[in-house]
């Protein structure tokens, strides 16, 4: 049994405010726990960004916390490893927030894992800053550099690179060309970049993706093309549309708005989901509008929209991978695009477990893998840049 008594109580306390069910006497235990140091508070505040998880709050009404706390307490048994944040598995997503809270006052701040469980024979670095312009001649420009580029384009145009982000300007006193010339953005597994389009449209660029765009638009419309994943804040203009056409199988047509589109070539979906404004998202005759923290998934030749909370699914550009019932294999995925690993499954079937939590994007990569070996029965194991995925057995 881990000996941490005090701080599950706490634990138990916060998990039975966040579900509605707390009694007066505890909810003075808890405001008077949070007087006693301002780790706490923040502590306390960091479990508050996740209360709005729309998929906790289907399981929060018809919680036993009690019972709940238990069985994972139970499950707990042995367990002196993890830090805050990451949820449970089986149980539930509202019953999760019991344990992250408990992982999260125990390890988080009070003690350091004790054994290292994942295995390492190489370094992992995290992601950064990096992509490759091709320009319309086929020339290739790395954009990492840190220091500043000005890079000269047709139609009068020239490229601005600081090495964070890329941005597209007219010179002065330059030509109204109005031939289309296109420019390719590529980002690289590890990767991420910022650009700004001629109309000072934003677009943030994924790991692991390209964008293919006019250097300068036309007067009639703005279209480019995305493969992978891009959150767009796109520039008002009644007069010309801004269309995304996203891996060949759909697109997102716009004025002024606010969107996250992933359309990675390897996945079966498209997913839109708007966080502002109004989007139509079409493919031939069939297509929907999408209203702020809806989300459209085109998969198998139709469209679903469903009700999500759009923040999470843009947290990305944040450093953020906010989890809603994840897959182990989605969340390896996108793990795998960001580090630029390779995932081996020794056991397929532990590809289905789901988890609920949220993780740092510039974490670590063996304290994310830590983290999920604490929530299942999984041992991860590094050789050179694969990461090897196994089932523990009972």
């Amino acid at each position: 049994m881990v000996e941490c008594p005090k701080d599950y109580k706490i634990s138990r306390l916060i998990a039975k405010k966040l579900m509605g069910v707390i009694l007066p006497e505890d909810e003075e235990k808890l405001n008077a726990w949070l007087e006693e140091d301002t780790k706490n508070k923040d502590l306390y505040r960091r479990i508050l960004e996740v209360e709005n998880f729309s998929v906790r709050d289907l399981y929060a009404k018809r919680l036993d916390v009690e019972h709940t706390w238990d069985v994972l307490e139970e499950r707990l048994t042995g367990q002196r490893r993890c830090r805050f944040l990451f949820s449970f598995w089986q149980i539930g997503v509202a019953a999760s927030v019991i344990l992250l809270v408990g992982i999260g006052l125990y390890w988080g701040f009070n003690k350091k894992p004790k054994v290292q469980q994942v295995e390492m024979a190489a370094h992992v670095e995290m992601g950064g800053a990096k992509a490759i312009l091709v320009t319309s001649r086929g020339d290739e420009i790395v954009l990492q550099d840190s220091s500043v580029q000005l890079i000269t384009l047709g139609g009068g145009m020239v490229a601005k690179n600081d090495g964070v982000q890329v941005s597209y300007k007219e010179n002065e006193g330059s030509g109204k060309e109005n031939m289309l010339e296109y420019n390719t953005i590529r980002v690289p597994r590890g990767g991420e970049y910022k650009l700004f389009l001629s109309d000072n449209t934003e677009v943030f660029l994924n790991s692991d993706s390209e964008i293919r765009f006019p250097v300068k638009f036309g007067k009639e419309k703005r279209d480019v093309f995305l493969r992978g994943e891009a959150f767009f804040v796109v520039t008002k203009d009644a007069s010309r549309p801004f269309v995304v056409n996203a891996n060949d199988k759909m697109s997102v047509e716009v004025l002024g708005t606010q969107f996250n589109l992933q359309a990675y070539p390897d996945d079966a979906f498209v997913e839109t989901t708007l966080n502002e404004g109004a989007v139509r998202v079409f493919n031939g005759k069939q297509g929907v509008k999408l209203r702020p923290d809806e989300q459209a998934v085109y998969d198998e030749g139709k469209f679903t929209v469903r009700k999500v909370d759009a923040r999470s699914y843009s947290a990305w550009k944040e450093g953020r991978f906010m989890l809603l019932n994840h897959s182990l294999e989605n969340i390896m995925t996108r793990l795998a695009r960001w580090y630029n690993i390779d995932i081996f499954w020794e056991n397929p079937e532990v590809k289905e477990y789901h988890f609920s939590g949220e993780l740092a994007r510039y974490e670590d990569f063996t304290e994310i893998l830590r983290m999920l070996e604490l929530a299942t029965r999984v041992h991860f194991e590094i050789k050179d840049r694969t990461v090897f995925v196994r089932k523990i057995e009972q």
